[in-house]
């Protein structure tokens, strides 16, 4: 679905700049008012399905976090399904991490506080890099709660110091679009100035749709600007795409907003 602003007086970078937002709906509204606000158009992509899991073993699953001393959460969607699931006692009194700041501003908005969160660069990495995290990981049991696929990283290194970690999957991912019709589209006729591409899922699903296209010799999508959410994603950007990739220090609305600005200022 496209979306164009009201014509404003004032001139400003993404003025009447085409922009294609892929996260699924419901996780890109902020940043949608940011870039409509400032006369930016959108055409919503969505990548990324979330598919919550309701069954009684997920929720048997959650119930055992009584038991760990620490609980991380990977995103804001992990949050919200095990509040849907179990309530908030099990999360009480427990150390609770984020590896965003969404995440923690919906673990914040059910009345919980958060012991550790990046304050930049919202990744597995930039917790690690906190020192006192590090500290307090130590040889405790720990639970991640996140979806039913990702990096093992954080997981990995939690165990190098010693933790006992467990994860907890309570919502799959999968990609609700068959083809790339509709940028193709867009692209021909002039509405389509950069995709956005939050998370490795989103990426790695783009670049499976784009070999249909490339396949039948649609040369196109190398002709894309492709902003992505962080380096480690160039990981799922084959070597021979041929369009220009621009690189966000991380996936944050203010982030992605400031990037895009800079990139048409």
């Amino acid at each position: 679905m496209s979306i164009s602003p009201k014509s404003t007086s004032s001139i400003n970078p993404l003025q009447g700049k085409w922009i294609v937002i892929t996260r699924p709906k419901h996780q890109a509204e902020a940043l949608s008012k940011n870039i409509l606000k400032v006369g930016g158009c959108l055409l919503h992509f969505p990548l990324i399905a979330i598919t919550p899991f309701n069954d009684d073993k997920t929720k048997e699953i959650l119930n055992k976090l009584v038991d760990y001393d620490m609980v991380v959460f990977v995103s804001s969607n992990a949050v919200e399904q095990c509040v849907n699931l179990v309530g908030i006692d099990s999360l009480k009194n427990k150390t609770l991490v984020t590896v965003g700041k969404k995440t923690a501003q919906a673990l914040i908005k059910h009345g919980l506080s958060v012991n550790f969160c990046p304050e930049k660069y919202f990744n597995s990495e930039a917790l690690l890099a906190i020192e006192e995290f590090k500290k307090e990981a130590a040889g405790k049991k720990i639970a991640i709660i996140r979806g039913s696929s990702g990096r093992d990283y954080l997981k990995n290194n939690l165990i190098a110091l010693g933790a006992n970690v467990d994860y907890m999957n309570v919502y799959s991912r999968n990609c609700p679009q068959q083809n790339l019709n509709e940028l193709k589209t867009a692209s021909q006729q002039g509405k389509l100035d950069i995709v956005l591409l939050t998370s490795a899922s989103s990426t790695a699903s783009f670049f499976e749709l784009a070999e249909l296209h490339l396949a039948d010799k649609e040369d196109w999508v190398n002709q894309l600007t492709l902003l992505i959410g962080s380096s480690r994603m160039q990981h799922e950007i084959p070597s021979n795409f041929q369009g220009k990739i621009l690189i966000a220090e991380d996936p944050s609305d203010e982030t992605l907003f400031e990037r895009l600005t800079l990139e048409f200022n």
